[in-house]
């Protein structure tokens, strides 16, 4: 109800402000040398077809609590242009990591960037992954399925490996998104609906992603026009690339090579272009491309909060 949205709200807010203090004292970090907090917050609802998204965790919250000023609400501005707002991170991928042709962020949805030239670049959600992964870890007692293993030990189930590949959200052109709620009022259920034991659950839940996410690079290479190139590279990221089954199921499907940075990257190229994008709003630069979310125009988006 609205009472306990803007509860968990402001109090989130809060907590994250306690938790950035911490790492400042914890790291010794000078204040006067911080020029800002870039806050993606949590996303509770994202539906741009109705022009809706949020994110909560109170952005003037954490800058009266840590003194500092605060950029949040990245993705407002481009679906009140109608956009998706999402993904938003294609933007450092441009610019911090233009070697690579496609860009792979394996996080709770899996979602892919493309640099078609050198002035258009296209990103979008392709499926769902870790959502998924880890609820089905949880019928073994586990937040997730470290590495894989348990989804290699099982069999990829042909029935329910159809039905999730038969999804319409597979048919529809980008831009589109995906939210935590798709996850779970259309690919949940169909878990739930097919007898398999839980490691061939995992198993075919691993097989569907790899093939979803090798379809969706040769679809964007007969769509844009771009000549296949086995020698493009994908750069993998996000909690999935830990995940060694997945990965090599992965590169057995995808017709690009892929490439898995350090773990550094791995786990925090979304946190680092959180803070490039808010760069980019300090500076009034576009932070946001409508030729990835499908809005009107490219944005500068976010909301800055100061502390005084």
């Amino acid at each position: 109800n609205a009472i306990t949205y803007i509860k968990t709200h402001t109090f989130y807010g809060h907590y994250l402000a306690e938790l950035i203090n911490q790492f400042i004292a914890q790291k010794e970090i000078d204040k006067q040398e911080i020029d800002f907090i870039a806050s993606h917050g949590q996303t509770i609802f994202h539906q741009p077809d109705k022009l809706l998204t949020s994110q909560i965790g109170d952005g003037a919250a954490i800058a009266v609590k840590t003194g500092l000023p605060v950029i949040c609400n990245f993705r407002t501005c481009d679906v009140a242009l109608g956009g998706q707002g999402a993904p938003i991170v294609p933007i450092g991928d441009v610019h911090l990591f233009a070697e690579h042709r496609f860009c792979l962020n394996l996080g709770g949805i899996a979602n892919i960037s493309c640099k078609v030239n050198d002035e258009r670049v296209i990103a979008y959600d392709t499926c769902a992954s870790n959502l998924v992964l880890n609820k089905l870890a949880g019928h073994f007692n586990l937040d997730y399925d470290e590495g894989g293993k348990i989804a290699a030990q099982g069999k990829v189930h042909d029935d329910l490996l159809a039905e999730l590949n038969s999804s319409w959200y597979y048919r529809k052109p980008y831009p589109k998104s995906l939210s935590g709620g798709w996850v779970n009022r259309v690919m949940l259920p169909i878990f739930n609906r097919f007898r398999v034991t839980p490691q061939g659950k995992l198993r075919t839940a691993v097989e569907h992603m790899a093939i979803q996410i090798a379809t969706e690079i040769n679809h964007i290479y007969e769509r844009e026009g771009i000549p296949p190139n086995p020698e493009d590279s994908m750069l993998v990221t996000g909690g999935g690339a830990l995940n060694t089954f997945l990965m090599e199921r992965i590169a057995d499907k995808a017709p690009v090579k892929v490439v898995i940075p350090d773990e550094d990257t791995v786990n925090f190229k979304e946190a680092l272009i959180m803070g490039f994008i808010g760069v980019l709003r300090i500076r009034e630069e576009v932070n946001c491309l409508s030729s990835v979310t499908g809005a009107k125009k490219d944005t500068v988006g976010g909301t800055i909060y100061y502390a005084d």
